[in-house]
């Protein structure tokens, strides 16, 4: 047997596993869409299918942010104007795409290999490219391959012009006009492209920022969990001055930063008299210890309010908690 029929065989059967089912894996590569502007996300996926292959390695591209070399940059260009010193063209500085996210999706099992990788890429220079490659690697570390996709990317302003105002008649031989000009276009797609990071950047920065919700909301909602009329109704008095008591409290404690719902009511007032400005004590002091005096005489004397009493306590609370915050503004008083 020849040595060239022996290789055959061994390569064949190392292509084959044991139910005789061949490993290549099925590899296929998307774009959408396929023509696009320059600055257009486009979700570009790599699926990965195959049965009975197993101890694939996935590597994304490295680069995120892809320039061309500086070469090949300065070869496709004009060289700059008599006089100008400048040895840098500034098309270097943009770069050929940006990779804003990669996602990998395994939904693999013991039969079947599945895998999809998902980016999210924006080309910012006119012209037929190709995606980034995906590296696939089998168990044995040789490379797969696949047929990696093109997108043909389009400038914005595809005749390069200013709007409103009138481009020459003829500029045959006016150089120094079309370098500007080319220049000008250049200046305005990096611009745009930090601009746009920028933008970008605050936007994630707003979203992760914590969100304040005001006392009065909170106030408020748990009120209406608390269905104090019914409470009331029920003749179940001790259980209504406790938690419309802790309620209140725990609305002082955030409206003026301290911890009134583990204060006894002679500690609250004390703290009132120096929490408060001059304006919102002279307004609600007394309305507020009038509130506790009540709520206490319920829960540690021999007092039982009428239905009446716990009602109209019941109304004087949430519109004397809508007036404190109406009154502050925002405004967050001394402690």
């Amino acid at each position: 047997m020849s040595t060239r029929t022996i290789t055959a065989i061994a390569v064949l059967l190392l292509a084959v596993n044991g139910r005789g089912e061949v490993n290549t894996p099925n590899i296929k590569a998307v774009v959408k869409p396929e023509k696009a502007t320059v600055g257009a996300v486009l979700e570009y996926r790599v699926n990965i299918a195959a049965k009975g292959v197993s101890a694939l390695t996935i590597l994304p591209p490295e680069k995120r942010e892809y320039y061309p070399e500086k070469k090949k940059e300065a070869a496709a260009q004009k060289k700059p104007a008599a006089g100008d010193d400048k040895e840098e063209y500034p098309a270097q500085y943009v770069p050929l795409y940006v990779i804003h996210s990669i996602k990998k999706d395994d939904r693999s099992d013991r039969a079947m290999t599945d895998i999809t990788v998902s980016m999210q890429i924006s080309f910012y220079r006119p012209g037929t490219w190709s995606l980034p490659e995906v590296g696939i690697k089998g168990a044995d570390g040789i490379a797969v391959g696949y047929k990696v996709p093109t997108v043909e990317i389009a400038p914005v302003n595809e005749k390069a012009e200013f709007q409103e105002i009138e481009p020459p008649l003829e500029l045959g031989g006016n150089w120094w006009r079309i370098a500007v000009l080319g220049l000008a276009i250049i200046a305005f797609a990096v611009a745009a492209f930090f601009a746009w990071r920028y933008v970008r950047k605050r936007l994630e920065e707003r979203k992760r920022a914590p969100v304040i919700i005001p006392p009065i909301e909170i106030f408020l909602s748990e009120i209406g969990q608390f269905n104090g009329d019914s409470l009331i109704d029920e003749g179940k008095i001790e259980e209504f001055v406790f938690g419309i008591s802790m309620i209140f409290r725990k609305f002082l404690s955030l409206q003026f930063r301290f911890d009134a719902t583990d204060m006894t009511t002679y500690e609250i007032e004390k703290k009132i008299r120096r929490a408060f400005p001059r304006n919102l004590f002279d307004a609600y002091f007394d309305d507020i210890m009038r509130g506790f005096n009540m709520w206490d005489l319920s829960k540690f004397a021999e007092f039982t309010p009428t239905k009446e009493q716990l009602q109209a306590s019941l109304a004087a609370t949430i519109d004397l908690a809508k007036n404190i915050s109406r009154e502050i503004n925002g405004v967050i008083p001394r402690v």
